[in-house]
């Protein structure tokens, strides 16, 4: 008698391990996945501000050594509409007749985002504008125009920040923050506190928000010194614990990097 042999299929539970396997390697490679894109644009970040970096130096080569103000730049008035169109990322592009704002596009923000801090929740998206675009200047001190120069005591150290500051006047161009991530203290751009263009050191503690803000590169924050050299540091490496407005001794940790005639250093 001839007998025929019926190939047999998977069962069911043969598939539910099969199904269970996939779904713990998806599991396990899905975040080396997302911090791999992660870690590639921390590497992006970190040129994009190399090249802006570039453009700062044909512009104060150009503009008396002179850094220039992070808004209303040649205006006598700190009227903010006039800052719109005339604010330091503007102005060091048309120094350098250079039309490329995607340099100012920080990879990691990615959409509408919304950051955690210490005030609560803000909610944005880029754009290339004072208030979106996400990379601060250190303008307390290099670029303070269109406010007048003025100075703040810290314990027994003032800090003088002239309303223009030179180029050759950095004692220490390698540990002088120029540029770093920044993001809005508020998710209203009618209000004073959404600037992402500026770095403003007597309010640059993790409270005050006006720091370098290190949420989205896997814990770090990149930052271009004057020299021209990028690095990705720690909120604990680049910001004060306390903000210097506070007056306290806590606020003079890391303001190495962000004086640039290195007072704390003396």
């Amino acid at each position: 008698m001839k007998t025929t042999s019926r190939k047999e299929g998977f069962t069911l539970i043969e598939l539910l391990v099969v199904i269970a396997i996939i779904g713990i390697l998806a599991a396990m490679l899905l975040p080396a996945l997302s911090r791999a894109k992660s870690k590639a644009d921390r590497v992006a970040c970190l040129d994009n501000l190399k090249q802006i970096a570039v453009l700062m130096q044909i512009y104060t080569d150009e503009n008396r050594d002179t850094f220039p103000a992070h808004r209303n730049q040649n205006v006598n008035d700190n009227n903010t509409d006039i800052s719109m169109t005339n604010w330091w990322g503007l102005t060091i592009l048309a120094a350098a007749h250079n039309p490329q704002s995607n340099l100012f596009h920080c990879p990691a923000i990615k959409g509408r985002r919304t950051d955690r801090t210490a005030a609560g929740l803000v909610t944005w998206s880029w754009n290339f504008d004072p208030h979106l675009v996400g990379y601060g200047y250190n303008n307390f001190f290099l670029g303070a125009h269109p406010y007048l120069g003025t100075s703040l005591k810290v314990t027994t150290i003032t800090f003088s920040n002239p309303e223009e500051f030179k180029r050759t006047s950095v004692v220490k161009p390698t540990d002088t923050m120029m540029i770093g991530d920044a993001m809005p203290a508020s998710s209203d751009t009618n209000s004073t506190a959404c600037w992402s263009s500026c770095l403003w050191w007597p309010y640059s503690s993790h409270t005050g928000l006006q720091g370098v803000e290190t949420n989205r590169h896997l814990g770090t924050g990149i930052v271009v010194f004057v020299d021209g050299h990028s690095e990705a540091r720690k909120d604990s490496n680049i910001n004060p614990p306390a903000d210097p407005a506070g007056r306290t001794v806590q606020s003079l940790i890391n303001c190495r990097y962000w004086d640039p005639q290195q007072r704390s250093q003396r």
